[in-house]
Order: structure tokens, then C-alpha cells, then sequence
């Protein structure tokens, strides 16, 4: 069994790495997924259909195929956090962190003492306790923790938030941010730019890699030549339709009509 976080270890270089969400619980997806020589890939608890025993499958074939298996979680739960993390996430996305004490809370939670609250317990990530001392031993080195922040009051709080020690990635949710500024129709507004920007710049001041979500290749190079170092690249579901769409299209080429 390893303990090195492939994804981690690349950011603490300088590397930019990339990725998709996954909201479907299937395991022939992660699979499928885990073959295209993605960075990582992330498991949405939060909005995609995964309950806890599907994600460690999921999280075991992501690993079969050479990425890192993330996961973000439904919220700011100590116990759930922990839960997964025993199923094998090698990193954690907490959604909506406003305020330094949730951010402390999300960080806390996904550490083993002294530099947090985690339990020790046997699950999927220690091979059910067989190597629980050296999955212990290593997953506080290892573990990624990304707050996501994705309301504007997270933007006004930013500096106090990212004070919090122990912070690997601030993660932006620009639809969800656009929305919470009254713009949920047009992500693009030159106000959310205005916020992103101070996000991006706010974790580079504090030597947080910056993250973003993108829905396709041209948002995440441009996000990549921004600054933002843990790019996502778009979701299952969009790769499935544009698939579609495409295979259609060149049946009707194909067939002159």
C-alpha cells in the first residue's frame, strides 16, 4: 500500500495539475477516467448520486488508473470528513468556507492530533486497520485540504480565512460565487472577475495554491495562464454529452445528411 499523494507532491514543486469532478457512482467511469492520464480526480458527495461504500470503489479503481482519488465532501462535518477519508480520499473539498472558524473546523477535521481531530480507526484507506499505524503515520503529511470558497462572503473574509494553518488549496467556485452576488445568469460579470481575482490573489499571498473549477479546455488553460495551479477540467457528465453530440454529428457528416 502507498502513502505518497502523487498530487501534493506535484504542487509542492510548482506543477499545475488538472483534473475532472465525478458525479456518477459508477466504478467503470472512474475507471474510464482513471485511464486518460488525468492528475486526479474528484468524487462529488456533495451534488453528485455517491453515498460512502460507492466512493471507496471509486476511489480504488481511480487509484488502479494512476490518478489521485479526491473527494468533496457535503459539508463541514467532522465525522463525515473522517468517514471518507477512511474510505480513501487522499484529499478533501469542503464546500462554502466563510469564516476562519469553519475554515479551522474543515482543516481540523481532516488532520490526526496534534494538528487536528481525526480518529484512528480501521477503514479502506488503512487496509481496515492492517496498516493503521503506517497510514496514521503518513496521512498528515499527505492528505489535501481544499476549502472551497464560492460566496461572496467568503471574498470579504479571505485574508482571516486563509490565516488558518494547514490550508494546501483554496478552491473557487465562480457559479456558485456569481450567484450569492446577484449575477447567476452571468458568470462572466466583470464584478465576479473583480472577486476572483482577489481570491487568486489572496492565496498566492499566503502561499495556498489557488483552485479553480472550469467547464471546458480554453476556461482552464486561460485559468492556468491566470495562476491558478489546481485547475478542474469540466465533469463526467459534460465529457458523456459532448461525446454524444460529437458522434452524431459525424454520423450525419458521414452519411451526407
Amino acid at each position: 500500500m502507498r502513502y505518497q499523494n502523487a498530487v501534493k507532491k506535484a504542487l509542492q514543486a510548482g506543477t499545475t495539475v488538472y483534473g475532472p469532478f465525478q458525479g456518477m457512482a459508477s466504478v467503470a467511469v472512474s475507471e474510464i477516467l482513471g485511464a486518460q492520464g488525468f492528475d486526479w480526480i474528484l468524487a462529488d458527495l456533495e451534488h453528485g448520486q455517491i453515498d460512502l461504500e460507492t466512493a471507496g470503489n471509486l476511489f480504488a479503481a481511480i487509484r488502479r488508473g494512476g490518478a489521485t482519488p479526491l473527494a468533496r465532501v457535503s459539508g463541514n462535518d467532522q465525522f463525515f470528513i473522517k468517514r471518507v477519508l477512511d474510505a480513501g480520499a487522499e484529499g478533501i473539498m469542503v464546500p462554502l468556507v466563510n469564516s476562519p472558524e469553519e475554515a479551522l473546523l474543515a482543516v481540523r477535521s481532516c488532520y490526526y492530533p496534534p494538528k487536528g481531530v481525526r480518529g484512528l480507526g480501521p477503514g479502506r484507506a488503512s487496509l481496515y486497520g492492517l496498516e493503521m499505524l503506517e497510514y496514521a503515520q503518513a496521512a498528515n503529511e499527505e492528505t489535501l485540504v481544499m476549502l472551497q470558497a464560492e460566496h461572496i462572503d467568503a471574498v470579504r473574509r479571505i485574508e482571516e480565512i486563509l490565516r488558518v494553518p494547514g490550508i494546501d488549496i483554496l478552491f473557487v467556485g465562480p457559479f456558485d460565487l456569481a450567484c450569492s452576488m446577484g449575477h447567476m445568469d452571468n458568470p462572466g460579470h466583470p464584478e465576479v472577475e473583480a472577486a476572483i481575482e482577489t481570491l487568486l490573489a489572496a492565496a498566492l499571498r499566503a502561499g495556498v495554491v489557488p483552485g479553480i473549477f472550469c467547464a471546458g479546455p480554453e476556461a482552464a488553460a486561460r485559468r492556468a495562464r491566470q495562476g491558478f495551479r489546481f485547475v478542474a477540467l469540466g465533469l463526467d457528465s459534460f465529457y458523456l454529452d459532448a461525446g454524444a453530440k460529437a458522434a452524431q454529428a459525424a454520423l450525419k457528416k458521414a452519411l451526407g445528411s
